[in-house]
């Protein structure tokens, strides 16, 4: 029955010439661009080096100590299908215990695992002393909006020392003989009196030239001065004077020292996030509170920062950098010093109420205070500095900061340890951030074709006689299967 229904509709169709040819996809309206992106991010918070004499070794401690501390990194992608992942590494390098003790990672991949973190913990042994925050790793699907991939990494204290002071004092030792003598303290490195001497070629005596000719200036003026002048003058005397106290008192506290470097909040944290065609990357990183040997070196925070955006569109792209500034304190305190990618800006310049000639002599005494801990202390830093590019078709953006290094060598100690080798070396706050976003048209499709009628030819005659044909057969089947 249906086999005859279906063959007297083809043939209707046929014989009236109303077949009709639909394309399989419907017309509409054509796709939007899809949005194809890529991004990465890398961080690196610090890494320390620290040389020590080889004298050490004969105690069984390491004479070389070399570890990096809060590392991450992303990457994503839709570009060959989704791509995501993510490590968080608390630190590498081949340090005995300290190596071992921050050999933890954690990783995150769209693939597998998408979140994975670690508790913090604490650690003192063997000299070290460790405050470990978490660690985490997660990604998302990057064809969504939201965060697609973050990793974060830190530790909250580190302290590389504890030495006994036998040990020790094979490092300060040395380093409190050079800077005695250059103080002018008598007999630095084993001293009781603590007294200093009058060399006019002495740090000391250099302070306390410019502190007799600002007295001089007061005491035995023709005229009196003003009281501003007065007020100056009181206030430099002052600060001198409290400058060559903390020079002093630097080799007390490395008399005292019991840690070589201490550091406190090591962070670094990497971000990656989409929003429509619009991905930002986005890297920060931060050391705070480093102090060496008990105060001789302390800067208070070096933070970097890189960020980049791309959305696929012309004006859409940017990038953004945060080279550190570091606030510097020598000799506890004794000078300070603020530097930047300009460069250095040394503190305790006096203020305009001086005497023109006045200001000179104390400059010229606080520029021989710096030139001699800059000798002796063998501080030097090399600010890392910030770099961008961007397409103008908005397409991709990139942003880095280099390393910030800073490199303490005492005079002493670097007689000790030999050409090419420092006592201590930070690398600090290493940032990298990329990403690209374009929009890219779908492959063009075949336009939906209107049903229409089959055009009436000379061929309608032929058509038309098959039908009827096609019309009695079935009905011959029909009247067969009605009587059987």
């Amino acid at each position: 029955m249906a086999q005859g229904h279906l063959a007297r509709l083809t043939a209707l169709a046929i014989a009236t010439g109303t077949l009709v040819a639909v394309s399989a996809a419907p017309a509409g309206a054509a796709p939007a661009p899809e949005s194809r992106m890529s991004a990465s991010g890398t961080g690196s918070a610090l890494k320390i080096t620290i040389n020590l004499p080889a004298q050490l070794a004969a105690a069984g401690v390491p004479t070389r100590i070399e570890q990096t501390i809060s590392l991450t990194d992303g990457t994503v992608s839709t570009v060959s299908g989704p791509v995501a992942s993510t490590t968080a590494m608390l630190g590498k390098g081949t340090t005995p215990v300290l190596s071992d003790v921050l050999n933890r990672v954690t990783s995150a991949a769209l693939t597998g695992e998408r979140e994975q973190s670690s508790s913090g913990f604490e650690f003192d042994q063997s000299g070290i002393k460790l405050s470990v925050l978490p660690l985490v790793s997660k990604v998302a699907d990057p064809a969504k909006d939201g965060v697609l991939a973050h990793s974060n990494s830190g530790v909250a204290r580190v302290a590389v020392g504890a030495l006994t002071l036998p040990q020790l004092d094979a490092v300060t030792a040395p380093i409190e003989d050079a800077l005695g003598t250059a103080l002018g303290v008598v007999g630095a490195g084993d001293s009781t009196d603590g007294s200093t001497t009058a060399a006019v070629d002495t740090v000391a005596g250099t302070v306390n030239t410019a502190i007799d000719t600002l007295n001089s200036a007061t005491d035995d003026a023709a005229a009196p001065v003003t009281a501003p002048v007065q007020a100056a003058i009181d206030s430099t005397v002052a600060t001198l004077t409290e400058t060559l106290t903390d020079l002093t008192g630097t080799l007390d506290l490395l008399a005292n020292a019991t840690e070589v470097v201490s550091l406190d909040s090591v962070i670094s944290e990497q971000t990656i996030s989409r929003k429509g065609s619009e991905v930002t990357s986005a890297v920060n990183n931060s050391v705070k509170n480093i102090n060496v040997l008990n105060g001789l070196v302390k800067i208070s925070a070096v933070e970097s920062a890189a960020t980049a955006i791309a959305g696929g569109k012309p004006g859409t792209g940017s990038a953004t950098t945060k080279a550190p500034v570091l606030d510097v304190s020598i000799a506890d305190g004794a000078l300070t010093a603020v530097l930047d990618e300009k460069g250095l800006n040394v503190g305790g310049t006096v203020g305009s109420a001086l005497p023109a000639e006045l200001q000179g002599t104390v400059n010229e005494a606080l520029a021989a205070v710096n030139a001699t801990l800059a000798e002796q202390v063998g501080l030097d830093v090399q600010i890392g500095k910030g770099a961008t590019s961007v397409s103008p078709d908005g397409t991709s953006s990139a942003a880095a900061v280099n390393a910030t290094t800073i490199t303490v060598n005492p005079l002493g100690i670097a007689e000790l340890l030999g050409a090419g080798t420092e006592l201590l070396k930070l690398e600090l706050v290493t940032a990298n951030a990329a990403v690209g976003s374009q929009l890219v048209a779908p492959p063009a499709e075949v336009p939906a074709a209107t049903p229409v009628n089959l055009p009436r030819t000379g061929g309608e005659l032929p058509l038309a006689i098959a039908a009827v044909s096609l019309i009695g057969t079935a009905l011959v089947l029909r009247r067969r299967r009605a009587t059987v």
